[in-house]
Order: C-alpha cells, then structure tokens, then sequence
C-alpha cells in the first residue's frame, strides 16, 4: 500500500470548550480518523478530545489521541468478528441476566451486557461514561490472561473461575468470574467471554 504523503503531515489545531483553550498537532491521518470516531459516538471532534485528553500533559497529548484511535480501531475490528459469527454472540451476552463482558487476550473490555452496565458500572461511573469504560475502569484478575486462557485451551476444561475486580480510583467492586472462549478452537487473539458473578464469601472455621 502506498502512502500518501499527506497523511503524515502534521497539522496544528486549537480546540475550545468551556473557555478553555487547546493547541495540537497531530497527523493529517488521525484528524480523520478522530472525526470519524466523534461521528460514531454521537458526539462533537472538540468534546471527544478533550474528553480523552483530559488533564494530560501536553506533551502527552498526541501519543494519547494516537492511542485511542488505534484501540478504537480494534474494538470495531473484534465486534466486527462478533457479528460475523455463526453465533449471535452479542445477543446472547444482551440477554444475559447475569453481569456478563467479552475481553480481549489483552485483558481489554470489548462489550459488556445491560446488567454489568447496571450492577457494576453503577457503582463506579455515571451512565454517560458507560460506552468508554474500558478506558476508564482498572479490570483486574487473580489469576494471569495468559493461564486462563492456557487453561482454557489446554486443560480440556469449558470454563476457568478467577477473583476478578472492577476499580476507578477508590472505587472497587470484585466479583467471580467465569471465563469461556468465545472461538471453541481456541486461536490466538480470541476474544474471552466472562461471566460475572457476586463474590464468594470464605467460611468461617469453627
């Protein structure tokens, strides 16, 4: 593929929103790119921005623009497969009555269900940042992605159970999770579905 020299001219902009003022330059290429995923949200370029900026260094501005538009990129490219797959993945997880995400091998959140929504992200942000929880939420585990899905492929096991905790800052809810793949043959980079449930509480000895 040839490269169009345009795309990687930089391009310096200023951005304003609530009387603040912002100056970046960024790539031709990643304008576009940003434009389309504010076109995508619903929402407008500067308020995208700045909502991913936030309170970055300015030097640190660019490189976190860059950023999001590449796990963007991926994320359509993973719910791309979702929806290509014989089975209806993502409908299964929306009438889930559990609390129920898919995750990427790099311990991504990729799509969550309304009841993970709703019993989880409740407790750590208002529903307007629900859509861009996986860039605000810690998801933590205890035991390593790369054995659960060791486990998983190996083990001849259909599910691996692990502590598993959501965080924002103070914040925290841990539950159980159970992790399935979502492509039974288990090729590298498949997308987990986990299933979430309340914390098991340890018995006391007597």
């Amino acid at each position: 593929m040839e490269m169009n020299p345009a795309w990687l001219k930089p391009r310096q902009r200023i951005l304003q929103r609530d009387g603040k003022r912002m100056s970046i330059r960024l790539e031709e290429e990643f304008w576009e790119q940003l434009e389309f995923c504010a076109k995508d949200e619903g929402v407008k370029l500067t308020d995208l921005v700045f909502g991913i900026i936030g309170e970055a260094e300015a030097s640190n501005r660019t490189s976190l623009l860059r950023i999001y538009c590449a796990r963007w990129m991926r994320r359509k490219v993973v719910q791309t497969f979702l929806t290509k797959s014989n089975a209806d993945i993502q409908g299964i997880i929306a009438s889930c009555p559990v609390p129920c995400v898919i995750v990427s091998s790099e311990k991504r959140l990729i799509a969550q269900n309304t009841a993970f929504s709703e019993q989880v992200l409740g407790s750590l942000l208002s529903p307007d940042m629900w859509s861009d929880a996986d860039t605000v939420v810690r998801f933590s585990l205890s035991k390593p992605i790369d054995r659960i899905i060791e486990e998983l492929t190996t083990g001849g096991g259909s599910y691996v159970e692990t502590n598993v905790a959501f965080t924002r800052g103070a914040a925290i809810v841990q539950m159980v999770g159970r992790f399935c793949m979502l492509n039974p043959k288990g090729t590298e980079g498949s997308p987990l579905i986990c299933f979430l449930g309340a914390l098991k509480k340890k018995r006391q000895a007597r």
